[in-house]
């Protein structure tokens, strides 16, 4: 279904079994689609561009720019030389260069290619164009080539550090065995000297704008390389804060998905630390399964855990995959605007699993973080990449156009996605009092219990003009109800389809959310 230009409001107030999330409360947000479903093709890398057009990779190998406006694609590139296989390798990551618009319009790339038949990962910089309306790339320049490369954990986020230095992850390549993970095996001098990559994988990487080593890299067991942190499992997210702090996250094996600050020469653990260095083990694979004897001097703990193992699961909880809470952090983006109210100094989480944003708030200095994380903009998707509008107020979002996700409950499997292959905005609306009902003091709402009628009980306010909408879980208006009174309402609801709906009930400038579901 096309939902292009169709406003809806999407309010969230969900029920998961994963413990310690906090939901969003007094805040509104319009979610709008840009263009259509399968606007983009398995995309991966988001930008708010420097020409103020969304720029989006697609691991078939294509580059384009999406008006924000109207959703027209601008094909830059297709890549000739892409290695696909259709899972995590293709074209990953993109990285725009700090001088864009001011003499240097270069757009850098992290690809995978086939080298004497073997695929490898490379890095190019490409020289960016426009004649009218039509843009283009042009001009390769490769800066780095033959680095290892997978179709399953490759990780491939590139970005631009504020120091003019290029920034890339790479995965552990899902290697199971830990005696043959490369996630703590460093490169010796010899290696370098050969241009030899091979034990790259689980690291993020460090480099000059031409592919070479930079002089202040770290020093690690004796010998500098492009290594800048190693102990990485699969660091999709990476993003440097305002405050000069760079960010990443990071999938766990079955929990302890990671948010982590990432600093020169640092040890993160894997695959012998998941998550905190707290023995808590999810999985039996045996790498982790001590993790207080890695004593390793420059480890470093993540800032957060997302999420530890729980002790006991829900009951209604049966899929195992399902029930297992990690939630496949996909990418981060540090939000520093004062449009959203309390989110300056945020770090915002795309989940695939989970099809949310989860908000980590930061302390001040940005090293710690205060309370729990927060999940907001719950639809049936698996969330990409996301990109942050200049004015702060608005959130972009990419979605795969196939995979399988959480429902709305959390404890079920969905692979049927509401906005495949598409961009979505959501915007803070300021303009109402948006108050979340806690408990059925004010209000109460409850279905008879063998007929389609809904019951709603308010039970305090200024007037007697009460007004109703009901909201699916799309944000999407399904039924209204106007002149309602205090004291019990009743309602037919027939045709209504079963599951979870969120009840706004309006009085004037002021409105109300309550969560109910319809059987």
């Amino acid at each position: 279904m096309n939902f292009s230009y169709i406003k809806r409001i999407l309010y969230i107030s969900l029920t998961l079994l994963l413990n310690k999330i906090s939901y969003s409360q007094n805040e509104s947000f319009l979610m709008t689609q840009i263009g259509s479903d399968f606007l983009l093709n398995k995309p991966f890398d988001l930008h708010y561009g420097p020409d103020d057009y969304l720029w989006v990779t697609e691991k078939n190998g294509v580059v384009v720019r999406i008006n924000p406006i109207n959703g027209q694609r601008d094909e830059l590139i297709t890549l000739s030389d892409i290695s696909f296989g259709g899972n995590q390798d293709g074209l990953l990551g993109m990285a725009f260069h700090n001088e864009f618009k001011t003499g240097s319009p270069y757009v850098y790339l992290s690809y995978t290619h086939k080298v004497s038949g073997q695929n490898k990962q490379k890095l190019v910089r490409y020289t960016y164009n426009i004649n009218q309306d039509n843009g283009y790339l042009s001009s390769p320049l490769v800066i780095f080539d033959n680095l290892p490369s997978s179709d399953d954990h490759q990780s491939g986020r590139l970005i631009f550090g504020p120091d003019k230095k290029l920034y890339h992850t790479i995965g552990d390549q899902a290697v199971k065995v830990c005696a043959s993970n490369l996630a703590q095996f460093l490169p010796t001098q010899e290696e370098i000297n050969q241009q030899n990559w091979q034990n790259y994988p689980g690291k993020i990487l460090r480099l000059n704008l031409d592919g070479s080593i930079p002089e202040d890299n770290p020093i690690l067991n004796g010998v500098k390389s492009h290594v800048y942190s190693y102990g990485h499992r699969n660091p999709q997210g990476l993003v440097y804060g305002s405050n000069g702090i760079l960010y990443s996250d990071e999938h766990g094996p079955s929990s302890d998905d990671e948010i982590n600050i990432i600093n020169s020469g640092k040890n993160y653990g894997w695959p012998y630390v998941a998550g905190l260095k707290d023995n808590l083990v999810y999985d039996s694979d045996g790498c982790h399964a001590n993790e207080t004897s890695f004593t390793e001097a420059n480890y470093q703990d993540p800032i957060i855990s997302l999420f530890p193992p729980n002790s006991e699961k829900d009951p209604n909880c049966t899929n195992s995959w399902m029930c297992r809470p990690n939630i496949a952090p996909s990418s981060i983006a540090f939000y520093k605007g004062e449009g959203i109210p309390n989110w300056k100094n945020s770090l915002l989480i795309t989940s695939l699993k989970r099809g949310k944003i989860y908000r980590v708030q930061l302390n001040e200095e940005g090293t710690s973080v205060i309370g729990n994380p927060t999940a907001y903009f719950y639809t049936t998707n698996r969330y990409r990449d996301i990109a942050i509008d200049p004015d702060g107020k608005s959130i972009y979002v990419i979605t795969d156009e196939s995979g399988k996700t959480a429902d709305e409950s959390g404890m079920n499997i969905e692979t049927t996605l509401q906005h495949p292959g598409a961009i979505l905005k959501f915007t803070y609306q300021e303009s109402m009092s948006v108050n979340q009902i806690e408990n059925d003091h004010f209000l109460k709402i409850w279905q008879h219990a063998t007929q389609r009628v809904l019951y709603i009980d308010i039970k305090d306010g200024n007037n007697h003009d009460f007004n109703a909408e009901l909201i699916n879980s799309m944000g999407q208006v399904v039924m209204r109800f106007s002149n309602l009174e205090m004291g019990i309402n009743q309602r037919q609801i027939e045709g209504i389809t079963p599951g979870f709906y969120i009840l706004n009930l309006k009085e004037k400038n002021n409105f109300w959310k309550k969560r109910v579901f319809l059987h």
